[in-house]
């Protein structure tokens, strides 16, 4: 019995290995892609009309906090079209399933993100 058991290692060798590392990789990138979003600032890009509609606001990468204020870029005191949001996520359940959300409709209806604030273009001129 235990000749078979070792005979079928050494002529499966390298089939084993190659099953074991696809089996590894794919590991990591299932555990990549279920990384929980951060708070923070994140983009936002109109992507219809109305732009003041919450469903046209699509939601992007984290950015670094826009400046309070700011006339030529996105800034905090502005008041245009949005470009960018602060999402806060509750983790007061460790069995939450956080999600960026996709718009920021997304986020106002989802029970457990806060729209904390939001930054805006300046007026065009």
């Amino acid at each position: 019995m235990r000749s078979k058991v070792t005979d079928f290692i050494k002529q499966y060798f390298f089939l084993l290995a190659l099953v074991a590392t696809f089996i590894g990789f794919s590991a990591f990138k299932l555990a990549e892609r279920y990384d929980e979003p951060e708070d923070g600032w994140y983009e936002v890009t109109i992507t219809g009309s109305p732009a003041t509609d919450p469903a046209n606001q699509q939601i992007g990468n984290m950015i670094p906090e826009p400046p309070l204020s700011d006339s030529t870029s996105c800034a905090q005191s502005n008041l245009h079209d949005i470009c960018a949001v602060e999402l806060e996520f509750d983790r007061s359940d460790p069995n939450n399933e956080l999600e960026k959300p996709q718009t920021v409709q997304d986020a106002l209806d989802d029970e457990l993100v806060d729209v904390a604030d939001d930054a805006r273009q300046p007026q065009a001129q």
